[in-house]
């Protein structure tokens, strides 16, 4: 329960409806008490051949005639009592406790006769008279009315899973939602560390238990309780002294209880951990299914999947075994606890006796019809622990996903607002990188990376177009990330216009950047959509100037609905060049003083590098820019002001094209490449 307490604050607007589910509840739990009653009637009927209206004359009759005659010794006892008191001779003492005991005794007695009297009126007044006197006719009507009892049972037994149901999904709905939102304001890395398919699973498969959990909760878990006390309050008004002694295995069966939950919950854990990895397969190979295809690597992904699901398979039959050894242990201990009054209460039935080795039992030799109401409570109170005991394990899987879930709603993101931020202006000055190191971290013990960038200091000027340029793997990437802060530096600070940016909100910071990554993103909306994603209040005059600047006309007449075309998941319906384009338009419609194009034209063919950089020769002044780039092309050369070159962390020469071709080798190896040559004539005919 201290797992699903965490979930109080989504539960609590929902109350009324838990409040009416409980109440349902109750009635669910008397009409199962009273349909077990039916018990008494039928074996007076069937069994010992009694009409219930003679059965409840004669019981009247005796009880009354029973109660006269105690008043009567009573009172004889009462003047004995009396006389042995005024001799006040020391051999009378014994005589005297055992008269006082005999007049407790009978007091006993009367009282419970004249409970019986009250029932049995009760019962002549009010229940007889609908009862017909014929023992067949009385037999079809009981069961006329039990089944009636039961099906109004079962409508309420529906209206409450229906309210549970309701209350679960919008629980679900709600830890969902505010999951996103947490995820949403996470940074970046921890975010990588966790992976697409952990959080998905937190989304799906998490959810899912949680939501089982919830309906087993606020349905079965307050039924069947309810049922079985409302047996135990007969089986006590029955017999209280039988009754108790079915309930001295409670304690053991709550120790049984707790012992079985740490381990389902614990096996269970470790199965939603195993799923996440089985998400993860399924991400690698749904997203490279070109490359599975083109190498024919399908069966190793089978291969994998296997794995991974064998891992899962073993994890989640251990959650099976606990599961299947709770069962039916639960249920031979509720046999054994049911049988503790039943061989009693049949020896007290067949022999005729009120004592079991001296003890009283009962105050009266009992019936078998009233054995066998005792019976059918006990049993009564056995089902409801056999249908909870098969839902614990449910329970507990929803309690570990509570845990996993709660887990990523309390993680701080490692990138916070400044308590008492600062303002920043539009970037007017100059962007300064100072003695910068970084390090990534790895969620893999013993694989941490060594530092990625290596105290690399860089002060770029207001409106300057900086080429950072190096083999992979050196940095440049890295270094650029930490202006939106999608991490920050393990030492050093990133400084915009002398301000640290960790001094300023981070909204305020990346409302003036843009940036157009290598891997393009976009979403299964509209172009319209897409382009608007990177300023939603943009004027149609605003959005159309970025289309024509970012040369998307061409590709608008080509579209069957232009703008409004949807463009499929991630954009996949587009080439590469297209994709880029929309992109950039994206960004040119935010009109950013901070501009950032990671390897923006690495995916694209000549033409639409060629238009891209005509686009950027434009649209970058007044901003600062940085390109990311593997090496340099003649008309990015036309749009660029300097060079930075990285190699393992650090600077190694900046510059213009000229004084690095002459200065810096690593700048002159890549630049002169093979593979640069065979691209650069073919660039020049497209410009030309």
């Amino acid at each position: 329960m201290e797992s699903f307490a965490k979930l109080f604050p989504y539960i609590w607007p929902y109350r009324q409806r838990i409040l009416l589910s409980t109440l349902l509840g109750l009635i669910v739990a008397a009409l199962w008490g009273a349909n077990l009653s039916v018990a008494f009637p039928v074996v007076k009927i069937l069994l010992e051949r009694k009409d219930l209206h003679t059965y409840v004359d004669d019981t009247l009759t005796e009880a009354a005639a029973e109660e006269k005659s105690i008043v009567a010794y009573m009172g004889e006892l009462e003047k004995r009592i009396a006389e042995t008191e005024a001799v006040g001779v020391q051999r009378d003492q014994e005589l005297l406790v055992a008269l006082m005991g005999d007049r407790i005794k009978q007091a006993d007695r009367l009282e419970a006769r004249r409970w019986t009297l009250y029932q049995y009126r009760w019962l002549q007044c009010y229940l007889m008279p609908w009862v017909p006197n014929n023992d067949f006719q009385a037999f079809t009507w009981i069961i006329v009315v039990l089944t009636v009892a039961t099906a109004v049972k079962g409508v309420f037994i529906f209206v409450q899973d229906v309210l549970i149901g309701h209350v679960a999904e919008s629980v679900v709905m709600g830890v969902r939602k505010d999951m996103l939102s947490k995820v949403l304001q996470l940074d970046y890395q921890t975010l990588s560390r966790e992976g697409t398919p952990g959080l998905m699973s937190r989304f799906t498969f998490d959810s899912e238990q949680l939501s089982q959990g919830i309906s087993l909760l606020g349905g079965r878990l307050i039924r069947e309780p309810l049922k079985c006390i409302a047996c135990m309050v007969f089986a006590l008004w029955i017999n209280w002294r039988l009754t108790l002694l079915s309930l001295l295995f409670i304690p053991l069966l709550g120790l049984f209880l707790a012992s079985f939950g740490k381990m389902l919950k614990r096996a269970s854990r470790r199965m939603m951990e195993s799923m996440s990895q089985i998400y993860k397969v399924l991400e690698e190979t749904f997203e490279g299914l070109k490359v599975v295809i083109a190498f024919n690597a399908q069966g190793r992904h089978r291969e994998e999947f296997d794995r991974e699901y064998q891992r899962y398979f073993a994890k989640a039959m251990k959650v099976v075994r606990i599961d299947a050894a709770a069962k039916p242990s639960l249920e031979l201990l509720g046999l054994i606890a049911m049988f503790l009054a039943m061989v009693p209460g049949a020896y007290l039935v067949l022999r005729g006796k009120t004592h079991i080795w001296g003890m009283r039992m009962t105050n009266e030799a009992i019936s078998p019809a009233e054995l066998s109401m005792l019976y059918a409570m006990l049993v009564g109170m056995l089902d409801p622990c056999r249908k909870l005991s098969s839902g614990f394990s449910r329970l507990k899987r929803a309690a570990a996903a509570i845990d996993r879930i709660d887990a990523m709603m309390n993680r701080q993101s490692a990138i916070q607002d400044p308590a008492e931020p600062k303002t920043l202006k539009r970037h007017n000055s100059e962007i300064e990188f100072r003695d910068i190191s970084f390090q990534y971290q790895s969620r893999i013990q013993g694989m941490q990376r060594g530092l990625v960038l290596d105290h690399v200091s860089l002060k770029v000027r207001a409106g300057e177009v900086i080429a950072i340029v190096g083999q992979n793997g050196c940095g440049k990437s890295t270094l650029v990330n930490l202006l939106p802060r999608y991490y920050d530096p393990e030492i050093g600070d990133v400084l915009v216009d002398g301000t640290s940016i960790r001094d300023v909100r981070l909204q305020e910071l990346r409302d003036q950047i843009s940036v157009v990554t290598q891997e393009t993103i976009l979403f299964d909306q509209s172009i319209r959509e897409n382009i608007r994603y990177g300023r939603p209040t943009a004027s149609d005059a605003e959005l159309e100037a970025a289309v024509e600047q970012a040369h998307l006309l061409p590709i608008l007449e080509k579209m069957p609905q232009g703008l409004e075309t949807v463009i499929g998941e991630k954009g996949k319906e587009l080439s590469g060049g297209q994709r880029q384009r929309i992109a950039l338009a994206r960004a040119i419609l935010r009109n950013p003083s901070i501009l950032i194009l990671d390897e923006a034209t690495s995916a694209t063919d000549a033409e639409s590098e060629t238009l891209i950089h005509e686009t950027l020769r434009d649209f970058v002044k007044g901003r600062t820019t940085f390109l990311i780039s593997h090496t340099m092309s003649k008309s990015l050369l036309d749009v660029v002001t300097r060079i930075v070159v990285m190699e393992n962390g650090k600077i190694v020469g900046t510059g213009t094209h000229e004084q690095m071709l002459a200065t810096c080798p690593l700048y002159d190896r890549l630049y002169n490449a093979p593979s640069r040559q065979d691209v650069l004539p073919l660039t020049k005919k497209v410009a030309g």
